[in-house]
């Protein structure tokens, strides 16, 4: 189709098939065993059988010639030139006539009656219309019904319809050019989805002939084999034993000892890549705000991705190339497109809000896309020594509307200057608690001698904040502050995580100061106690230090923390309204709300 011309490209192409047992037909617009391309290699004046008839019956008979010794199924009908529609002016009448002329055609080549040659009419898009509107083909001829491209069968055979000699067919796909837009990268059909639609087909008797469009052999690999084994033997299936063949193909493909792990990572990426095919996916699919739907799905696979990688890692040398290929490869092809739209996503929200965190974002967009062509490159060229180079170069980021661009075109980000003020956050009290990274925190001020830094990863969590030069004492009126949403109120008890500094200081130890919604602050000295002994809290990498306030009544206030001395890191800071529980990390961060 398309291109290409199965009989027309080499002559050889015929009797290999027909002395290799293999019945060759021509889809479902391209009638008489030509293909569509051969009409533009070959065709004369128009592809209208109202305004050509001679030169369209000329046609088709060279592809009855030619096809008149060989076992095969003759497509019948027509639709309108390069796999559309005729046209709104197409009639009933005419269509019939098509059918009966083409019909003449193939009883005069095959020189027996017409009723003798199998033939396929395909109730394909608007054909179907059609047949809905009372159009009728010989009893002989099968009636080749449709899914909607997407794998949802249209029509079935009433249960109490007379039966046709020719019988029933179904044309299925498991890959799609076309609107509302097309998927063609990645396997996107769960065994799940077959088996019911093509169940649903079987039981309503569509016995004669089925059909699957399947776009490149790869990487369609294991569900054409189920398609197969099912129209081999569709009893042999049913819902509770859908995965049990996954698991036998796997253990063909990687031994028994793999089979059912990997078999498992395939049932799953099918489902999560049928939520969404690949290139309908976009920063606006799931919801960022609702249910945190976003970042749980891209969670979802990353996850699965992590365990193909310790799967790939067991496998033997041998059979390492086929789980890439089969497994990995579009786990971690599809892992990595869900993380660049979701960075997109957050990208988008942030820049709304002039927050410069956007940036990381856009940085995590561009490493995707990179790393998406990486993933390519490494199928085409390093699995099995680039066996199967080019065969996953379909374009699948930047689609604008049914078709595919040219190349894959990275999302649009946005940067926002790192001078502009962020709207500051606010940390919600949730469940007796709050929790604060100290990176995180609302305002820095810095003194005139001294600035706050942070050390990212220093610690035990996101990292760590302190004043510098180290050697200058901070100056009295610098401090950092955290906005909170308190929900409750009563006695509110601050506990501080610090980086486990001694005394380095003559022993005097280090002061920090305290204070919740404009309170006189409180000064604490959280290590000068230390005397050379060895304290639990070295051992784990953390002084806990508690002060207790109080909260009169609910709604905004601030946190203070100011450092009287230098060499104070402060990791966490959390607020025990009378909920928070013990845990070796603190709590989690509360969430910001704006």
């Amino acid at each position: 189709m398309w291109g290409s011309a199965f009989y027309d490209d080499n002559p050889l192409n015929g009797p290999l098939a027909h002395e290799m047992g293999i019945i060759i037909s021509t889809s479902h617009h391209e009638p008489l065993g030509r293909a569509h391309a051969e009409w533009r290699r070959y065709g004369s004046e128009e592809w209208d059988y109202s305004k050509n008839e001679t030169g369209l019956t000329q046609f088709w008979t060279g592809g009855m010639e030619r096809m008149k010794d060989w076992e095969k199924v003759v497509t019948i009908g027509m639709r309108g030139d390069g796999d559309e529609a005729m046209g709104k002016e197409t009639n009933v009448a005419l269509l019939e006539k098509i059918v009966k002329d083409q019909r003449t055609i193939i009883a005069k080549v095959s020189g027996k009656k017409a009723v003798e040659t199998p033939q396929v009419w395909a109730l394909y898009k608007e054909v179907q219309d059609y047949y809905d509107d009372g159009m009728r083909v010989p009893d002989d001829v099968t009636l080749l019904l449709c899914d909607d491209n997407w794998g949802n069968v249209r029509k079935l055979p009433e249960l109490t319809a007379k039966p046709r000699k020719g019988g029933y067919g179904m044309y299925y796909h498991f890959d799609y050019v076309g609107g509302p837009r097309s998927y063609k990268w990645l396997n996107v059909t769960p065994v799940q989805k077959i088996w019911e639609q093509m169940n649903l087909t079987y039981r309503y008797g569509v016995k004669e002939l089925w059909v699957v469009n399947v776009g490149d052999l790869k990487p369609m690999e294991y569900p054409i084999k189920f398609f197969l084994d099912m129209a081999w033997d569709p009893d042999r299936f049913n819902e509770n034993n859908l995965l049990q063949h996954t698991e036998e193909f796997c253990a063909q493909q990687f031994g028994d000892k793999y089979a059912r792990e990997a078999a498992r990572l395939i049932n799953l990426y099918t489902k999560y890549n049928r939520r969404v095919t690949p290139e309908l996916l976009n920063a606006r699919t799931y919801s960022l705000h609702n249910y945190d739907e976003f970042k749980r799905v891209t969670e979802e696979y990353r996850q699965l991705l992590l365990d193909a990688m310790k799967l790939n890692y067991l496998m033997p040398a041998e059979t390492r190339d086929a789980f890439d290929q089969l497994v990995l490869h579009p786990i971690s092809a599809m892992a990595n497109l869900y993380e660049m739209y979701y960075a997109v996503a957050m990208n988008q929200e942030l820049a709304k809000q002039e927050d410069p965190e956007a940036n990381y974002w856009a940085d995590q967009v561009e490493a995707c896309f990179v790393r998406d062509s990486l993933i390519t490159y490494h199928y085409n060229k390093e699995i099995a020594g680039g066996k199967w180079n080019h065969m996953m170069d379909q374009t699948h980021i930047g689609y604008r509307s049914w078709n595919d661009p040219r190349y894959n075109i990275m999302p649009t980000v946005t940067r926002v200057p790192e001078n502009r003020m962020a709207s500051t956050p606010l940390f919600k009290e949730s469940d007796g608690y709050v929790s604060m990274e100290a990176p995180n925190y609302s305002r820095a001020v810095h003194g005139e001698s001294t600035s706050w830094i942070t050390i990212p990863d220093l610690g035990k969590t996101v990292g760590a904040v302190t004043t510098t030069p180290v050697t200058v004492k901070p100056d009295p009126n610098s401090y950092l502050e955290y906005d909170i949403e308190f929900t409750s109120t009563g006695e509110a008890k601050i506990e501080i995580l610090l980086s486990p500094t001694l005394n380095f200081n003559g022993n005097r130890g280090l002061e920090y100061a305290v204070s919740l919604g404009g309170e006189p602050e409180q000064i604490v000295n959280f290590n000068g106690h230390y005397r050379g002994e060895l304290g639990r809290w070295q051992a784990e990498s953390i002084i806990k230090s508690v002060t207790t306030h109080r909260v009169i009544t609910p709604g905004k206030q601030t946190l203070r923390f100011r450092a009287p001395d230098p060499g104070i890191l402060v990791q966490k800071i959390m607020i025990d309204m009378g909920g928070l529980k013990l845990s070796y990390l603190g709590a989690p961060e509360s969430e910001k709300i704006k």
